[in-house]
């Protein structure tokens, strides 16, 4: 039933639409189809960047709202110091989860640090302050513009809250009741060309981008930038992770949204993924719910058969996830097609197109 899937995966390898990837797709928690092409292995670790929004991130702010920690209509000016702009009044963690803060998409931050600041504290803090000090766009609540500006401020807000680092956070929260052990953020300590380098973990890494402002292809240390300065942990990028350690994550994730398990409350998870679908906004539309983008009518990285009623997300490194919370369908893409270069971007056309060939093979 398969042959099919593997031949247009074979082919995109040879085609150079990625050189390593992993597939796998999934309905009501069991795995239909899991392997790897190129030069990847089932247990190749990849970084998943954006992937990290709604696995790390909006998972916390779910099960810290469910806790009384933090409220959704709490504001960055409740919460960060720096935070002193009229228009702090207004932003809220609701704001920041559906990218409609005002914030810009991205800035880099990254090349204002002197190199001895690097992945330290004070490197963190300055790109921290630095998204604090940037003019918004619009007013909270206008616009829907995705933001990776405003997932490094959910960060800090997420790591004051649970008095704890991003990644011990995730690591506790997450990645240990979950049994992710494949899972993990890689913090940038050591020395190399900038004085540093990437903690070394006994995986085997996709490699990524052949990075002219790092000197060499990036292998087991994060690719985002403003991620790798921060110290290699931020709330809109940073995790590494298999195709089947995520298919763990969304399978507990249904689960609880059905209220078949007692990790997160049913209600938390359809406020984050249903009741709040597309925020209501003062102008133009919004596709994002709290975490997770949902299918764009007719141009969506999904393909033309997964229902209105699924969530998902894309990571720049070439990682996608897709979920049909309806059928109970999942498919998980984990690729490194920024190796060695970031210019290459003929993902975007094959994404929906392996998309619909599997729902052609289980379903269609």
């Amino acid at each position: 039933m398969t042959e099919a899937i593997d031949q247009m995966m074979e082919q995109a390898v040879e085609r150079g639409v990625f050189p390593a990837a992993t597939l796998l797709v999934a309905n009501k928690e069991t795995i239909l189809h899991h392997k790897s092409y190129g030069k990847a292995r089932t247990d190749t670790c990849f970084d998943i960047a954006s992937l990290t929004k709604p696995i790390a991130t909006a998972t916390l702010a779910m099960e810290f709202v469910q806790e009384g920690l933090l409220k959704l209509e709490d504001t960055t000016y409740q919460w960060l110091g720096g935070a002193r702009d009229p228009f702090h009044r207004k932003m809220t963690v609701a704001h920041l989860l559906s990218h409609t803060s005002g914030m810009p998409a991205w800035k880099p931050f990254y090349r204002e640090l002197p190199i001895d600041q690097i992945g330290t504290p004070a490197g963190k803090q300055h790109i921290v302050l630095s998204c604090l000090q940037e003019p918004i766009f619009s007013e909270p609540g206008f616009q829907c513009v995705y933001s990776d500006l405003g997932y490094i401020l959910l960060g800090e807000i997420l790591e004051q809250a649970g008095s704890a680092s991003l990644d011990v956070l995730f690591q506790n929260r997450i990645a240990a009741p979950l049994g992710l052990k494949d899972t993990f953020f890689v913090r940038t300590v050591g020395s190399s060309v900038f004085g540093l380098q990437s903690s070394v973990h006994k995986r085997r890494f996709a490699p990524t981008e052949d990075c002219p402002w790092r000197g060499h292809v990036l292998h087991g240390e994060v690719h985002d930038q403003n991620c790798y300065a921060m110290g290699g942990v931020a709330g809109h990028a940073g995790l590494f992770s298999t195709a089947g350690d995520i298919h763990k994550f969304v399978a507990e994730l249904l689960k609880c949204y059905r209220g078949e398990s007692d990790w997160l409350s049913s209600d938390i998870v359809k406020q984050f993924t249903d009741e709040q679908r597309g925020p209501s906004l003062r102008s133009g539309s919004n596709t994002y719910v709290f975490g997770w983008d949902t299918p764009t009518f007719g141009s969506s990285t999904s393909g033309h058969y997964f229902s209105p009623h699924s969530i998902g997300h894309l990571g720049y490194t070439g990682c996608s996830m897709w979920i049909d919370l309806d059928k109970d369908f999942w498919v998980i893409l984990l690729t490194n097609r920024i190796h060695p270069e970031t210019t290459n971007e003929k993902i975007k056309a094959f994404r929906p197109q392996i998309h619909d060939l599997c729902w052609k093979e289980f379903f269609v």
